[in-house]
């Protein structure tokens, strides 16, 4: 009997363990195929596996390819009776926006750190639709009403982007928008530029090479640098790798590698930016809250101010989605996410050598993605709250206490179910609220 509330999508897998270096078999296909199964996106994904016995079985790995970009399955169970199909397992599906997907399913080991997988399953179709937040498939200019009386303006800038993860404006007001698959956006003058300012070929070269975050150094104006983290793989499996890049006319090149994280065998997400110090912190997940924030100077190398030889300096991030400054209190916010819930959480850094302490840890709705403090004058109202972007299909506004800033003192929610997902928000030199959902990017503004 399947577990109430949960629910499933199913693709039959045979898989055998690799002997010596050969790969396991292919999978056989499964149910599915021809016409698009909907779901939510929140579904389990349930197949058979054949196995001599629960200690091989054990041994077994899984890897998930959403439109041919790979991650390795989280959460993964498999029964401990076999039938005559096999055991019976499941796993999480990852992340994946509104629309058509194709899913594809493969088995690996880990022989001694090299990865052995076997070839991909037949294709599963799907359809996702979010419960509730739908994609919108057509939004126009428009006004909105916030609940403290605030009249803003909603513009639709630009359309064409694929998955959009994070982005940040450079001084001269350009937008540079990451997309999870690896190409790089730029948004220029009122313009979705035709040409990649990065692509996975002139970045990445590692097959399944993803996109997490990108960070504009603060002395832009004279170095042009922008810092780019991606999850790739090494020979040492599954790694968060921050690069550096030189902006050259509108794209990036001379990349430099300059610090290497394992990653977990699930998923990854990572959040990289420059702090009031100048110096580059990187939260990254883990698994099992087993997550790192690193300090890192510009260059990569380890601050000064720093005490032994990892730049870490404090762990139990969880899933990593948002990281800012509160510009009054001067506490460091790091938005991450469980199973269940969300959380942010306040820190503050000790006296040299420096480490991370946790003040506060405050829980708000499942379903962010990212954060950004608003500080500029152009709308007065919103100064110094932060804003998170959200799945769910708003932007979270929270202000937090003057007496207490390690206490959420309102929260309020913009644009609810008027635009879809929102998974990026920041905020343009000139104090406007950008935003991207899965395949737009909108603006809000005051409406003087």
């Amino acid at each position: 009997m399947e577990p109430v509330g949960r629910s499933w999508i199913v693709i039959t897998l045979f898989a055998a363990t690799a002997c010596g270096s050969s790969p396991p078999p292919a999978p056989s296909p499964g149910p599915g195929t021809g016409n698009a199964q909907s779901i939510t996106g929140r579904e389990r994904i349930g197949w058979s596996q054949s196995a001599s016995s629960v200690s091989e079985l054990a041994t077994f790995q899984y890897a998930i390819y959403v439109d041919g970009a790979r991650s390795v399955m989280t959460d993964t169970s498999c029964s401990t009776t076999t039938s005559s199909d096999g055991y019976a397992c499941s796993g999480k599906l990852p992340a994946m926006s509104n629309g058509s997907h194709s899913l594809e399913l493969a088995t690996f080991v880990d022989a001694d750190g090299d990865i052995v997988e076997g070839a991909r399953s037949p294709a599963l179709a799907v359809s996702v639709s979010a419960l509730t937040a739908p994609q919108v498939a057509t939004w126009t200019a428009r006004e909105t009403a916030t609940t403290d009386g605030l009249t803003l303006r909603v513009d639709r800038l630009a359309q064409g982007l694929d998955r959009p993860v994070d982005a940040a404006f450079a001084p001269d007001g350009r937008l540079f928008i990451a997309q999870r698959g690896g190409r790089i956006r730029l948004f220029v003058e009122g313009q979705l530029q035709p040409q990649d300012a990065l692509t996975p070929e002139a970045g990445e070269q590692e097959a399944g090479a993803e996109t997490l975050s990108l960070a504009i150094d603060p002395e832009f104006e004279r170095t042009h640098f922008i810092f780019v983290v991606h999850i790739a793989q090494s020979n040492r499996g599954s790694v968060f790798r921050l690069s550096r890049y030189r902006e050259l006319r509108g794209r990036l090149a001379e990349r430099a590698v300059l610090f290497e994280a394992e990653a977990p065998a699930a998923p990854a997400s990572a959040v990289s930016r420059f702090g009031p110090d100048g110096k580059l912190y990187l939260a990254a997940n883990g698994g099992a809250a087993q997550g790192r924030l690193f300090r890192l100077a510009p260059d990569g190398t380890l601050p000064r101010d720093q005490a032994g030889t990892t730049p870490a300096i404090a762990a139990g991030v969880e899933d990593a989605r948002g990281l800012g400054w509160d510009p009054v209190s001067g506490l460091l916010w790091i938005a991450d996410e469980s199973a269940e819930s969300a959380h942010v959480s306040g820190l503050t850094l000790s006296s040299p050598p420096i480490r991370a302490v946790v003040r506060a840890r405050n829980t708000v709705d499942a379903g962010i993605r990212s954060m950004k403090f608003y500080t500029s004058d152009a709308i007065p109202e919103m100064r110094n709250e932060a804003l998170l972007a959200s799945a769910e299909g708003y932007i979270l506004r929270l202000r937090f206490a003057t007496d207490d800033p390690t206490q959420i003192e309102r929260s309020s929610r913009l644009l609810e179910n008027a635009v879809g997902p929102i998974h990026v928000v920041t905020v343009s030199p000139d104090g406007w609220i950008y935003f991207c959902t899965d395949d737009s990017l909108g603006r809000l503004a005051a409406n003087h």
